[in-house]
């Protein structure tokens, strides 16, 4: 098997990208990253940032943007990726009135077809990128998310399993990656604290609020110290044949997010030589 690369997020360091992305870029390069993975330029020339990466060492991985924004600008958006060098684009933001199940979700399936062929065209594979809602939401006695992956096809929209969010939801992340298998390029090791994830609710009801007891105690970690059972994970996270592995890690609290990415880090490549 190739060489999995380990990418880092920018969400969690999105504040000091807004300030300095180059110095991010550098940053996270010097902590051992192979890639990263976008959330929008904060302003920046793509050029600019692909050479930075470049001289770096690095790659762009992706990026996350809405299907309704990519599609109002089908052509120019997939420009600005593959400028930066991307094989792989993040795709989310579908409205409730546009899931499955109601009376949008063809234009949906539609909206995706059109993106996927002209990102093909380009060398650009579309993701959908899950949190906890399509779990915690039901279509037809199963997850909202196995109907949006069911609904699709494959070859118009690949998977990028966020294990942590699924976890948060209420689902098996070992369900998904054994059912989606062969549309995994991406995969998402994102770690928490919770004593009991059936109090959670909608995670992003609180995210700045942490250890709250009505809800678990629930804290987001550096990948490998929460309650995520990696180890257990790594075989099926394997069978999928991932290029890249993304340290998910929403927020830091109080702690330097560069520390706590640079454990996520560490603790993905250790698992991954054993």
């Amino acid at each position: 098997m190739d060489k999995i690369g380990v990418a880092s997020p920018l969400y969690i360091v999105r504040e000091d990208c807004q300030r300095d992305l180059p110095g991010v870029l550098g940053k996270l390069a010097a902590l051992g990253f192979d890639g990263v993975e976008f959330l929008g330029l904060f302003g920046c020339e793509p050029a600019a940032v692909r050479a930075i990466l470049d001289d770096l060492g690095m790659k762009a991985v992706g990026d996350h943007i809405g299907i309704d924004v990519l599609c109002d600008d089908l052509e120019g958006q997939l420009a600005v990726y593959e400028t930066l060098g991307c094989e792989y684009l993040s795709v989310v933001g579908i409205a409730e009135e546009a899931m499955p199940g109601t009376a949008g979700w063809d234009a949906t399936r539609e909206k995706y077809a059109r993106a996927a062929k002209a990102a093909h065209a380009r060398g650009i594979t579309l993701l959908y990128h899950n949190h906890d809602n399509e779990l915690l939401h039901r279509v037809d006695g199963g997850s909202q998310l196995d109907a949006i992956l069911d609904g699709i096809p494959a070859d118009d929209l690949s998977f990028e399993p966020d294990l942590g969010w699924i976890a948060i939801g209420g689902g098996n992340p070992l369900h998904f990656l054994e059912k989606y298998a062969d549309r995994c390029p991406v995969l998402h090791w994102k770690d928490f604290y919770a004593s009991d994830c059936a109090l959670l609710g909608d995670v992003h009801d609180f995210l700045p609020e942490k250890g709250a007891a009505q809800r678990g105690g629930f804290a987001f970690r550096p990948t490998g110290y929460g309650v995520m059972n990696y180890p257990a994970l790594v075989p099926q996270s394997l069978a999928c044949a991932p290029r890249w592995i993304v340290t998910d890690h929403d927020l830091a609290y109080e702690n330097d997010p560069y520390q706590e990415l640079k454990l996520s880090l560490d603790y993905v490549r250790a698992l991954l030589a054993l």
